[in-house]
């Protein structure tokens, strides 16, 4: 059992130093993250003006179009799992009935 452990953590931490982008020290990177991410949690489907993308950036420049793509699935992601990772609320009520 603690070697099946072991290995799997190991594995989970090998993993995230593949997934480093060869960009991921570009500010243009960092830029195409964060306007990614934002697109991810407030794109209002159907409506190409809610997303946020630099599109001059975006025809010229590799490393803003790679961290784009990263901040757009990594949010993405933790946005369709409840709101960055936090459970949905949304059918909640106030707990008076």
């Amino acid at each position: 059992m603690r070697l099946a452990l072991t290995l799997l953590l190991s594995l989970a931490l090998a993993a995230c130093g593949l997934g480093r982008s060869e960009h991921a020290d570009n500010p243009d990177y960092k830029a195409g993250h964060s306007d990614g991410c934002w697109s991810a949690t407030s794109q209002v489907p159907g409506d190409p003006s809610t997303v946020t993308r630099n599109d001059e950036a975006w025809k010229q420049s590799e490393a803003y179009r790679a961290g784009w793509k990263a901040g757009y699935s990594a949010c993405a992601i933790r946005d369709r799992s409840g709101s960055m990772g936090m459970p949905d609320t949304s059918e909640r009520g106030t707990g008076v009935h």
